[in-house]
C-alpha cells in the first residue's frame, strides 16, 4: 500500500526535544519520491566525518540509483557498497546479510588504518513490505553490535512506499530523525530525550521550515554559544554547524554580526589558529551566566504565551 507523507503528521501540540547528532548516534532520514535535498545532507554528513578522521561508507540500493559524490570519489576514506546485486530488483534477506558482512569488513579496515570511527549512510529507498521486519532486525543488530569502533549511522527510506505502522516502528530505532519533502515546506528533526527514552509515535510532529528558522534566529546567540562550548569554530564553521544540526542555512550577514556583538560584550574571545589566518571564536566564563539567563527568559516567555492561549481555548469550549 502506498503511504503518503501527510499520514505522518500529528495535529496535537507535542513537545519536541532537540539535541546535537553526536558520535555513535543512529539517525533516520525519511524522504518523499521527488525530494532531492538528501544528497546535500549526505554530502554534509560525510564531510563532517572526514573532518573528524572517520571512514565514510555509502550503501546504496541499486547501481542506477547511485549518487556521485564528486568531492569524495577516489578518496581512501570514502567507500561504497551496492546493496542489491545482479538483475534482482528487490531487496532480499541475503542482501542484508551481505551488507552486514561488508560493514564488518570495513570496520576491520578502519581499525587497521587508525580511523576514529565510521560514518555510515544506508539508503534503502523503497523496500517491500515483506522485508521491513528483516530490515529492522538488521538495524537493531547494527546498532547493538560490538564492532569495536564508534559507528555513527543514517538509514534512509522513501516514506511514500512505507506503511504508517512501519514508519512508527522504524522511528523508534533511532536517536534522531529527519523528514524532508520535495516542496521544502517541511523539514523537521525529532528525537529521543537526552536519556534516550523513546517518544511515543504520537509525538511525531511536523514543524514548517519557516517556523523552525524563525525560532533559530530568535535564539541564535545562545545556540551559537552552546555550539562553541562544544568546539571553538570559525564563523564559516558556525554556519556549517547550523546546517548540519538544524538543516537551516543562515547567511554571513546574519551570523557574523552576532559573533562580533558577543565578542564586544565579552561573551566570546578570538584565538588565531596556527596557520595565522583562521579566527576561532571561544566562549568566555561570562557566557555561562548569559546562556542561563537567556534560557530562563525564553522559558518564562513561552510559559506566559502558552498559558494565555490555553486560557482562551478553555473559555471558548
Amino acid at each position: 500500500m502506498r503511504q503518503s507523507y501527510r499520514s505522518v503528521k500529528n495535529k496535537g501540540g507535542k513537545l519536541l526535544i532537540f539535541s546535537n547528532f553526536h558520535l555513535g548516534s543512529h539517525g533516520l532520514y525519511l524522504y518523499d519520491t521527488k525530494e532531492k535535498r538528501r544528497y546535500s545532507f549526505y554530502n554534509s554528513f560525510f564531510q563532517s566525518g572526514m573532518d573528524n578522521k572517520m571512514l565514510c561508507i555509502y550503501a546504496f540500493s541499486r547501481k542506477k540509483n547511485k549518487f556521485e559524490f564528486g568531492d569524495f570519489n577516489g578518496k581512501e576514506e570514502f567507500k561504497e557498497i551496492q546493496i542489491i546485486r545482479g538483475n534482482i530488483k528487490m531487496l532480499k534477506l541475503g542482501d542484508l546479510n551481505t551488507l552486514y558482512s561488508e560493514i564488518e569488513k570495513y570496520n576491520n579496515y578502519s581499525k587497521k588504518n587508525n580511523y576514529s570511527g565510521i560514518y555510515l549512510i544506508i539508503d534503502f529507498e523503497r523496500p517491500r513490505k515483506e522485508i521491513i521486519k528483516e530490515i529492522m532486525n538488521f538495524e537493531e543488530k547494527l546498532h547493538s553490535s560490538s564492532l569495536g569502533i564508534a559507528l555513527t549511522s543514517i538509514c534512509s527510506y522513501n516514506m511514500d512506499y512505507i506503511e504508517q505502522n512501519s514508519i512508527e516502528t522504524i522511528t523508534k530505532l533511532h536517536h534522531k530523525a529527519i523528514i524532508s519533502t520535495h516542496d521544502g515546506e517541511h523539514s523537521i528533526f525529532f528525537f529521543n530525550t537526552p536519556e534516550h527514552d523513546i517518544f511515543p509515535s504520537g509525538n511525531i510532529e511536523v514543524i514548517p521550515l519557516e517556523v523552525m528558522e524563525q525560532s533559530i534566529k530568535k535564539a541564535l546567540p545562545i545556540i551559537i554559544l552552546s555550539m562553541l562550548k562544544l568546539k571553538p569554530m570559525s564563523g564559516f564553521d558556525v554556519i556549517k554547524s547550523l546546517v548540519q544540526n538544524f538543516n537551516i542555512f543562515l547567511s554571513q550577514g546574519t551570523v557574523y554580526p552576532i559573533l562580533y556583538s558577543m565578542k564586544e560584550d565579552g561573551y566570546l574571545k578570538v584565538v588565531i589558529k596556527s596557520d595565522n589566518k583562521t579566527k576561532l571564536y571561544v566562549p568566555t566564563e561570562k557566557s555561562d551566566d548569559y546562556i542561563e539567563r537567556k534560557i530562563k527568559e525564553y522559558l518564562n516567555a513561552q510559559k506566559k504565551i502558552i498559558g494565555f492561549i490555553s486560557r482562551s481555548l478553555e473559555e471558548n469550549i
